[in-house]
């Protein structure tokens, strides 16, 4: 095992540290507020950034081609915004059930057949394409983030219809600052992700290239989220299941398309 895969596999051990938290969480419905999920996620976050910065060390670019590397980089990037984004959006337990989704990110990536293979030798690397690449990812993080805060509404909806009044009850956000920011964390990704798509234009890249017609759909499913969020179109718990099941296109697109 390689050191980077080494560090991935640590980090992995770190998130799944703060899985555990989660689920007692989940099945008891107590939760207690520590300091142990918020450490093991940035121990996590640490050694996930330095494995991405060994494998681009080894590859000799960012590392954005295959399937594995691409799946380590959108879990990296929905910890980062995690870290961002926890705050802003006041979505409290966010972490909860971020590191759910990073433990399975990290095993698809290491059970894939041929995970992490070698990367053809560049003689130039334009930074307008690793731009476009990195932005569409981070974007796609968005739109995880955004599925994750569907899936705690519809808990938190539950939750009030059968009465379950606990301590993790207490602890998820009003149920009105769930669907904000769903509609925050759709809206984020879709400016991310009109970035990356309008660096194309400079690159001059093919219409008829699959990666961009795919990039575009998953354009168009997110525009027209927005644009029901914006103007009510669905009520709250609809929107919250078109987040959290909508996510699944753009996460099967990375096989399509890879």
């Amino acid at each position: 095992m390689n050191m980077d895969q080494l560090a991935l596999a640590l980090s992995t051990l770190a998130f799944l540290a703060a899985v555990v938290p989660a689920l007692s969480a989940l099945k008891t419905g107590d939760w207690r507020r520590g300091p142990t999920q918020f450490i093991s996620m940035t121990v996590g976050f640490l050694l996930q950034t330095t494995a991405i910065y060994l494998r681009g060390q080894e590859v000799g670019q960012c590392p954005m081609k295959s399937v594995s590397d691409i799946l380590v980089f959108i879990a990296w990037s929905v910890v980062l915004l995690y870290f961002l984004v926890g705050t802003t959006y006041r979505v409290s337990l966010l972490g909860m059930f971020t590191a759910p989704l990073v433990v399975g990110l990290h095993s698809i990536a290491f059970l894939l057949p041929e995970s992490f293979p070698d990367y053809p030798v560049k003689d130039h690397i334009d930074p307008w394409v690793e731009l476009h690449a990195a932005l569409a990812l981070i974007s796609y993080a968005a739109f995880a983030l955004a599925c994750i805060t569907g899936v705690m509404y519809l808990l938190q909806e539950r939750f009030l219809k059968r009465h379950l009044i606990g301590g993790l009850f207490y602890q998820l956000p009003p149920i009105q600052g769930l669907a904000k920011a769903i509609q925050r964390l759709v809206l984020l990704g879709l400016v991310l992700l009109s970035l990356s798509l309008a660096i194309t234009f400079k690159l001059e890249t093919s219409i008829t290239n699959p990666k961009l017609i795919f990039a575009w759909g998953i354009w168009g499913l997110y525009a027209v989220m927005a644009l029901i969020g914006w103007r009510h179109t669905l009520s709250p718990r609809q929107t919250a299941w078109l987040a959290a099941v909508g996510f699944v296109i753009p996460f099967i697109s990375l096989w399509l398309v890879t």
